[in-house]
């Protein structure tokens, strides 16, 4: 059962705090949207930009658990991980424009199927372009139990 944790534990620690992003970013949208009055494109975006902040904090320290590095260097990986979600981003406000403006969807209703659209093409991304390239630098797995 350890050695299954150990080999997953990336993938759990991923699923757990993508899916705490996903919900702050549903929930902040619905605020911003029905209890502030903001226009849903808007309110949109706003719930965007602090789940992908939510999202940089928490992988970096407890998905990948990268050490500590000058604030600088931070700043480079935050940029990084910016321009990699910036597609999803793109993808995130059109679904959200079609479901409300031509699908006439309940824009929570939107939002949550956008996410859920947006979760699974996340991993699949980050899967693809980034745990593919730091499974080259990983140790080889252990035969402990």
């Amino acid at each position: 059962m350890k050695k299954f944790y150990r080999k997953y534990q990336n993938f759990f620690a991923y699923t757990f705090f993508g899916t705490l992003a996903s919900a702050i970013n549903v929930v902040l949208f619905h605020i911003l949207e029905k209890d502030l009055g903001f226009n849903y494109l808007i309110a949109n975006g706003l719930a965007y930009i602090v789940a992908i902040i939510f999202t940089f904090v928490t992988n970096k320290h407890w998905v990948f658990a990268s050490k500590n590095t000058p604030f600088k260097q931070t700043l480079q990986e935050f940029a990084s991980f910016c321009n990699v979600r910036l597609f999803s981003f793109i993808l995130d406000i059109g679904l959200m424009f079609t479901g409300v403006q031509l699908l006439a969807l309940y824009k929570d209703l939107a939002k949550i199927l956008d996410q859920l659209i947006c979760g699974i093409l996340n991993y699949f991304f980050s899967k693809w372009f980034i745990f593919k390239t730091t499974a080259k630098i990983l140790p080889k797995e252990t035969s402990e139990e």
